[in-house]
C-alpha cells in the first residue's frame, strides 16, 4: 500500500466524472432522499459518522452530502484490484485494514480533517443489515476529538434492499467539548459512545427500526 501514504485529493475531473456516471445511476436505482442536509457545515473539517448496511453506502452518503466532497475509508482488499482502486481513490477513498486499529489509515484521516475537508466514517467497521448497531471502534472517537472538527451523525436506511428508496438523515453536530480529561483511550471511547448514541437516535428518521445504542469496545486509538 505504499502508493497510498498520502490522503487522496478529489480533483475536478474525478468530481465531474462521478456526477456524470455515478450520481444519475445511484439516484435512479435508490431514489435517494435526504433529511437534515442543512446540518452539514458549508466549510471546515467535518467528520460524518454513520451506520453501515450496504456496499453502496459511501456513494449514497457522498451524494446526499453534496455539494461538499466526501472522503472515506474503504477495505484494503478493494485496492488490490487495479481498476477498482483507481476509481475509488479518485473519488476520495483510501485503504484501511479491517480487524484492528490501522494507524496509517487513521493518520490519513487526520490529515484530511486537518486540511479542512470532509471525512465519512463507519464506526462499526463493517456492514450489518439487521438494523442493530454494534459497538463503535475508538478510532472514530479519536478523530472526533481533533481540534476544530465538527462531528456530524448520519443514518442511512434502504440501501441494503434492491431498488428500494434510500433515506439519509443528518443530525445536529455532536458536542464533544465536555468529554472529561484523562487517558486518550478513555476519551476516545467516550466520544465514540456518544457518536453511536446519536446514530441510533437517527435511524428511525431514516426509516429504520428503533435502535438501542451499543456499549463501547475496549482498545486504544
Amino acid at each position: 500500500m505504499s502508493d497510498y501514504d498520502s490522503p487522496p485529493v478529489i480533483t475536478d475531473g474525478w468530481w465531474l466524472a462521478g456526477h456524470i456516471v455515478l450520481v444519475p445511476s445511484i439516484k435512479w436505482l435508490h431514489r435517494v432522499r435526504t433529511v437534515g442536509h442543512g446540518n452539514i457545515p458549508s466549510d471546515g473539517p467535518v467528520l460524518i459518522v454513520s451506520n453501515h448496511i450496504s456496499q453502496v453506502d459511501p456513494l449514497v452518503l457522498g451524494i446526499a452530502a453534496r455539494p461538499r466532497r466526501t472522503h472515506y475509508m474503504a477495505k484494503a482488499e478493494l485496492f488490490r484490484i487495479p481498476l477498482v482502486r483507481r476509481l475509488i481513490h479518485g473519488m476520495g477513498a483510501f485503504p484501511v485494514e479491517r480487524g484492528g486499529a490501522d494507524r496509517r489509515a487513521l493518520r490519513l484521516a487526520r490529515e484530511i480533517l486537518r486540511r479542512g475537508d470532509m471525512l465519512l466514517m463507519f464506526p462499526e467497521g463493517t456492514r450489518y443489515t439487521d438494523g442493530r448497531l454494534r459497538p463503535g471502534m475508538p478510532g472514530a472517537g479519536s478523530l472526533g476529538l481533533e481540534p476544530g472538527v465538527t462531528v456530524l451523525p448520519a443514518a442511512i436506511w434502504g440501501s441494503h434492499r434492491f431498488l428500494r428508496r434510500v433515506t439519509v438523515a443528518f443530525g445536529a453536530p455532536i458536542d464533544l467539548s465536555d468529554v472529561p480529561p484523562g487517558p486518550r483511550s478513555r476519551r476516545a471511547r467516550e466520544a465514540t459512545d456518544r457518536m453511536m448514541a446519536a446514530i441510533a437516535a437517527l435511524i428511525p428518521a431514516a426509516g429504520g427500526p428503533p435502535t438501542i445504542a451499543p456499549g463501547h469496545l475496549d482498545g486504544d486509538a
